[in-house]
């Protein structure tokens, strides 16, 4: 028997000026691609995954039958916390409402990998020479550890009570993640060292277990990053160019 999950889309934060004005909308949801506003996509994903039982959208979206819509707060992981606090079930995935070619299979695929690690918090990474095939027109940021060529998917899944007790050290590390020097104090300056070594001289220098460890003392809680092999996962539309590419513009 699956587990039911609760599925939180977040779609607030700011969308970038330039995509504003060539969209003609002021939200990032309802930003058209193809023949739907990205919010759409990303609930018709969701929905035909079997294992979710409610949907919720966090931010600027219509409301719509088999999704609820909450009304945002300031930060992202404010929105994080609005979805956990009001998901009915331990089981919550997220996905950001960027994703316009997230698929069911996708969904599933990530979340039946998290409820199967025996972890509370896990998120989607994805090999970037899967994203250059699929999407040759949209630059991704991407980082070479040990294993592969990474570039971060746009899923995570966490344990509702987990979650919400250790909010408060995944917010302070938000808060530094533009300041160095915290930044360092928070993760330990030995992992940033690594992360500038394999960046400069070899990606054998740092794998995604040596990170999943570090972030485990740090949250205290089992954490695993899901190597997924649904590119769509990491495509995310956050700026004018973004959307160019994949409406041929």
């Amino acid at each position: 028997m699956k587990e039911a999950t609760t599925a939180v889309v977040l779609a607030g934060g700011d969308i970038d000026p330039e995509l504003q004005a060539r969209t003609g909308v002021r939200s990032r949801a309802e930003v058209i691609v193809g023949d739907a506003p990205m919010y759409r996509h990303v609930v018709r994903a969701l929905q035909g995954v079997e294992a979710i039982d409610v949907i919720l959208l966090v931010g600027d979206a219509p409301p719509g039958e088999g999704y609820t819509v909450l009304s945002p707060r300031g930060s992202l992981l404010e929105n994080v916390r609005l979805g956990l606090e009001h998901s009915p079930t331990e089981s919550v995935l997220f996905a950001t409402v960027d994703l316009p070619f997230l698929t069911a299979e996708s969904v599933r695929f990530f979340l039946e990998a998290s409820l199967r690690s025996g972890t509370s918090l896990t998120y989607a990474v994805v090999p970037a020479d899967l994203c250059r095939e699929r999407f040759p027109d949209m630059k991704r940021t991407t980082v070479r550890l040990r294993e592969d060529e990474f570039t971060g998917g746009n899923l995570f899944w966490a344990r509702r009570e987990v979650a919400l007790r250790e909010l408060p050290r995944l917010e302070a590390l938000y808060r530094a993640r533009k300041q160095p020097v915290r930044l360092a104090m928070a993760v330990g300056a030995g992992l940033l060292l690594r992360f500038l070594l394999a960046k400069w001289i070899s990606p054998r220098l740092l794998s995604i277990e040596q990170i999943e460890k570090r972030v485990e003392r740090i949250l205290q809680v089992p954490v695993k990053g899901i190597i997924t092999p649904y590119p769509e996962v990491g495509a995310d539309i956050d700026r004018l160019e973004h959307w160019q590419a994949v409406q041929g513009s």
